[in-house]
């Protein structure tokens, strides 16, 4: 008698014996998408040559760094920064969206989660192109950057604050990059703390901080005041 014909009892006990050897099994979960990495030490070049443009991958010094996907929170905060930003921007800097690379060196490419710099430069339509169409913010805005810009921002979760406050923020220093703001919410998303470092003399120093309902005004790379907790308040 086969345990599939058996009483109860065998056929309950079967469902816990190991699969035969060579049988196919389903996973226990959803598979979420892989990335195909080089073995260190890796170059930007080396990823360009693989066609590496997952928002997730950074390179610091020849290795791959690969950060989790931004929590919702984090979005919305980043969000929000950006529409504050683009606001008060004056004419010659450009608040760039979330996913613009910084190639720091030819083995260091880092993705803040905001950049601010100076307007880019439109690049010419394709010869096959409408001349009377307007071109689209994607064609004109680079996918990357080689020169420092004016301000990058950092905002963190649980998995990413160290590798911000430690690893990023010297790159962003050494690179001379005028200013980093270090962004950190609440994980309850009630309020946001938020760092201004300003970089003097060779090292980045704290200009200022502010959370909750308190106002924070910042001058570089252009004056802005606003309230960290309208970042996350209301929430969504």
């Amino acid at each position: 008698m086969t345990p599939t014909s058996g009483p109860p009892e065998a056929r309950k006990k079967n469902l816990f014996a190991p699969p035969p050897a060579g049988a196919v099994t389903q996973p226990s979960r959803r598979r979420l998408p892989t990335v195909a990495l080089p073995a260190p030490p890796v170059t930007v070049a080396a990823l360009d040559a693989i066609d590496a443009d997952d928002g997730r991958v950074e390179l610091l010094d020849g290795l791959c760094v690969l950060r989790p996907w931004p929590t919702p929170l984090r979005t919305r905060v980043t969000q929000r920064l950006a529409e504050l930003l683009t606001a008060a921007a004056p004419s010659g800097a450009h608040v760039f969206p979330h996913g613009l690379r910084v190639e720091i060196s030819a083995r260091t490419l880092v993705i803040p989660d905001l950049v601010v710099g100076p307007v880019p430069t439109p690049t010419g339509p394709p010869a096959d192109a409408d001349p009377s169409a307007t071109p689209s913010p994607a064609a004109t805005t680079p996918a990357r950057i080689t020169e420092p810009p004016f301000l990058v921002i950092e905002v963190a979760d649980e998995h990413t604050r160290r590798y911000n406050r430690t690893l990023k923020l010297d790159l962003y220093r050494d690179r001379g990059i005028p200013s980093c703001w270090l962004v950190d919410p609440d994980p309850a998303g009630r309020t946001v703390t938020i760092e201004i470092y300003d970089l003097v003399d060779g090292g980045y120093v704290r200009a200022g901080q502010a959370s909750e309902a308190t106002p924070l005004s910042v001058t570089r790379p252009f004056p802005v005041t606003f309230i960290p907790a309208d970042l996350v308040d209301p929430g969504d």
